[in-house]
């Protein structure tokens, strides 16, 4: 018997939004998978078969990434990523884990509020959903899952 998620991924995959979940929750998490200052110069903005496009900041860092990256691959492995390609590009800087963007839920632990630009992805990425059962039912599955990504 295959577990859900098992299950889950390959539906994802089928529908063509597997690497759109999993470019979104890399973005939201890369501060906490890599330090500074390795995670203030760069920005995960692309998944396309397994190849993780990273933006960097500066020409400097491109040239030192080539040293960080067999060990970045390790590292991403968990989200499916086999290769890494560099560019030189705008390197955003998210701050989901800031306090001011924490906020209690009735059982006392602690949750994030659902933004504009976490709803405008959650519609991007589920756009190609023609089933509209379906498609509510990832939303909403993706809104818990967001809002339960906090550190305490």
């Amino acid at each position: 018997m295959k577990s859900v998620g098992s299950l889950l991924s390959s539906v994802l995959k089928n529908l063509g939004i597997g690497d759109k979940i999993a470019l979104g929750s890399l973005q939201r998490e890369w501060r906490s998978l890599f330090n500074a200052p390795l995670s203030i110069h760069t920005y995960p903005v692309d998944i396309k078969d397994g190849e993780l496009a990273i933006n960097v900041d500066s020409p400097a860092w491109l040239a030192q990434l080539k040293f960080f990256k067999h060990d970045m691959i390790k590292k991403l492995h968990a989200y499916g990523i086999k290769k890494i390609r560099f560019k030189h590009g705008t390197v955003y800087q998210k701050s989901g884990r800031d306090s001011k963007n924490k906020m209690q839920n009735d059982f006392g632990k602690k949750s994030k509020p659902i933004t504009p630009s976490d709803l405008q992805w959650i519609d991007e990425t589920v756009s190609a959903v023609a089933d509209t059962e379906l498609k509510e039912d990832i939303k909403r599955a993706i809104e818990r899952a967001l809002r339960s990504k906090i550190s305490a």
